[in-house]
């Protein structure tokens, strides 16, 4: 995981219209664009978590995505885990 965003990354708060950002897969060694989210927040970087099923509500943090200017509006671009596993995902 990053520690510190690097100079791909922006805090840039400039969200599509449409609710509908982008998402561009980076957990293989280029970036491509594997779909589209309903995410859209005030922060740079978003762990990604699922249900253990425990009683307790517990999670696992599963993968890591950043915020990162695509075109004109923000977009998400996954570093780990899977982009299947943010909020309100539409794969292409």
């Amino acid at each position: 995981m990053l520690d510190s965003p690097s100079a791909d990354f922006t805090d840039f708060e400039s969200w599509h219209p449409s609710g509908w950002s982008p998402v561009y897969d980076r957990v293989t060694s280029r970036r491509h664009l594997v779909g589209f989210t309903t995410l859209q927040c005030g922060i740079d970087r978003f762990l990604m978590g699922k249900e253990t099923g425990d009683d307790d509500g517990s999670f696992v943090i599963v993968g890591q995505a950043r915020v990162a200017l695509a075109g004109a509006f923000n977009g998400w671009v996954v570093e780990t885990g899977d982009y299947r596993a943010l909020p309100g995902f539409w794969p292409l």
